[in-house]
């Protein structure tokens, strides 16, 4: 018995965030930029550490390579003149993805000043502050009423000639609400949430898998990756916030024969989940409401792994906040013509990096949702049979002392219930108690039989059993009766 798992990596996050702070008269402690820039004007709710300077791209211009960038090396060139840079001070840029730098060295020169830089941090920012962060999902993707919708259409993941996996159709959509709440006191971090409270996200997938012989399958693709920013102002004083949120399929596994398989299912969840600072401590809380259906055919055996994983990094002034990811997974076992099975869906939580530059624990975890138990019937097979009531011998116009009784079996032996059995006198012109019946528990299903007249014409019963889609199942079964 082999297994394949298919995942849903299905966590979609942040585009656009928005800042409210209660506006009141402006604060004299924070006029930080120096002589020719602009002040940062903010309220009084919000007080800044001196020191921090707002870059000015219309004055100055970043002319750093690549390079100097990641080695903290941020060189400007003006013909307007600079700020007077001094070691300690905080630098806010809003190139790229923005910038939050402590100075640790001024070099200048004429037209141009080099800044020796490490990452700072929004302590050394904010003095004080009660800051919240709300999302939406607007201007960098593709939406629907509410949220945000990935088509997915014959996408095929992997071909090599011998075998492939394709989705055939589907959607993901996503209505994520991740909020963020700072605060500052004394010029320290006292609380700190990253949550995302009752979000939702629904899936609807079809997977076909296909080989002409035995085979390995292994194969990655990227299905789509979106990214955007957004600058959220306080006065004058800039958060820059830029999100990117990816897509990327991966298969691999074998086949052991031949295989045409289709699996189609749909889940719709709504889930609470993030981590809190206070107290001098991380800690993350969740929870999860699922509910999924599922429809299965027939296969060979084979054993895959295939996972489709939306992932969300939001990032202030390039800072990690956060990454996540959501995955649901689908267990087979397959064998031989026909499989059986249990179809569990695991729900995989993580929140990785740093939150605004502060490392969190690892509280990543996987849960099983619910679990689902099916048998798929072989319909070639001999999986319909006889157990009792043929060969009998009655009276004229009497019913048989025995009922008869079939049984409708998996191809592993196991009885499969809620499987229609059709009964049809076909010779003599008996009666039955029961036309049609549903399969017990067990698989079983049975009629009394009241026979015609034995002595003028033959005893014949036939019974019929078939899936829901109306496939027959099996060979049909005559009983007869003397």
């Amino acid at each position: 018995m082999k297994k394949n798992i298919f995942s849903i990596l299905s966590l979609g996050l942040v585009a656009t965030l928005s800042i409210f702070a209660s506006c009141n008269k402006l604060s004299k402690q924070t006029n930080v930029i120096n002589t020719g820039f602009p002040p940062v004007a903010t309220p009084d709710s919000v007080v800044l550490k001196p020191g921090v300077i707002v870059i000015d791209s219309t004055r100055l211009t970043l002319v750093s390579s690549s390079d100097q960038l990641a080695s903290g090396t941020y060189v400007y060139k003006s013909s307007t003149g600079f700020p007077s840079f001094i070691s300690e001070d905080i630098i806010i840029g809003m190139t790229g993805e923005g910038y939050l730098r402590k100075v640790t060295s001024v070099v200048s020169q004429s037209g141009q000043v080099t800044l020796t830089t490490t990452q700072a941090r929004l302590e050394d920012v904010f003095m004080q502050a009660n800051l919240n962060f709300t999302t939406d999902l607007s201007n960098m993707m593709r939406k629907t009423e509410g949220g945000y919708q990935y088509n997915l259409s014959n996408v095929s993941l992997f071909s090599d000639g011998n075998a492939s996996v394709a989705i055939t159709g589907g959607s993901i959509a996503i209505n994520p609400n991740w909020n963020f709440n700072l605060q500052f006191l004394n010029g320290a971090m006292t609380g700190a949430s990253a949550t995302c409270n009752n979000a939702t996200m629904n899936a609807n997938v079809q997977l076909a898998v296909t080989a002409n012989a035995a085979g390995s399958i292994s194969g990655s693709k990227t299905l789509n990756s979106v990214s955007g920013r957004n600058i959220i102002w306080i006065g004058q004083l800039p958060i820059v916030v830029s999100t990117s949120l990816s897509f990327a399929a991966n298969v691999s596994g074998s086949v052991s024969g031949s295989v045409n398989h289709n699996l189609a299912y749909t889940t719709n969840d709504t889930y609470t989940l993030g981590d809190t600072y206070a107290a001098g401590s991380w800690n993350n809380q969740y929870s999860y409401t699922h509910t999924s259906t599922l429809m299965d055919s027939a296969t060979a055996g084979y054993n895959l792994l295939c996972s489709i994983v939306p992932q969300m990094v939001v990032k202030i002034y390039g800072i990690v906040c956060p990454s996540t990811s959501n995955a649901l997974n689908t267990i087979e076992s397959a064998s031989g013509s026909g499989f059986t099975a249990g179809f569990t869906e695991q729900q995989t939580y993580s929140i990785s990096g740093s939150i605004l530059g502060y490392n969190v624990p690892d509280n990543s975890f996987t849960r099983n949702t619910d679990t689902i138990s099916y048998q798929v019937i072989n319909t070639t097979g001999s999986n319909f049979m006889k157990i009792s009531g043929d060969g009998q011998i009655g009276a004229a116009y009497q019913y048989l002392a025995s009922p008869l009784v079939v049984q409708v079996v998996d191809n592993f032996g196991v009885g499969q219930a809620n499987v229609t059995v059709d009964f049809t006198v076909t010779s003599g012109g008996g009666l039955l108690s029961y036309y049609s019946v549903t399969t017990n528990s067990n698989g079983y299903a049975q009629t009394n039989w009241q026979i015609g007249n034995p002595a003028t014409s033959s005893q014949i019963v036939q019974a019929v059993a078939h899936t829901s889609g109306g496939v027959q199942i099996g060979s049909a079964l005559n009983f007869i009766a003397l």
